[in-house]
């Protein structure tokens, strides 16, 4: 069965859900991650709001994006919130932003889901503000 359909299947189900990710490859405005849970790769552009702006430096020979004190990298791991977005009743996409590390105008605010019996996702104390 293929791993983006039952991402799909599953997250549309729940509307909304955070997942483990790990990063692949570090731009100068975005992430690239994997779920690898569902064996999904997706980008994250990392805008800022319109309220805040955020400045990154980007590091292109250490592949290294930082932000005041949280730094990005090359297989950091993050969690992500997966949604499914509505375009139009025959298509649908994945949606991925960033949850944890905290960056003040770019992260959304975790969501707290119960996934099976024995799987949970983190709890807020486990989630790290820089």
């Amino acid at each position: 069965e293929d791993c983006a359909l039952q991402a799909k299947a599953v997250v549309s189900t729940q509307s909304t859900g955070d997942e483990d990710a790990y990063i692949l490859f570090v731009r100068r405005n975005a992430i690239v991650v994997l779920v690898r849970r569902y064996g999904l790769e997706s980008t994250i552009f990392l805008k800022s709001d319109k309220q805040n702006t955020v400045d990154f430096a980007y590091e292109e020979e250490k592949c290294k994006l930082t932000v005041g004190k949280v730094t990005l990298q090359m297989f950091d791991r993050v969690i992500v919130q997966i949604s499914v977005e509505d375009c139009s009743i025959q298509h649908r996409k994945l949606r991925m932003k960033l949850v944890n590390p905290i960056i003040p105008g770019v992260s959304v605010e975790p969501i707290y889901v119960t996934l099976g019996k024995d799987d949970h996702l983190p709890k807020p104390e486990t989630l790290k503000s820089f």
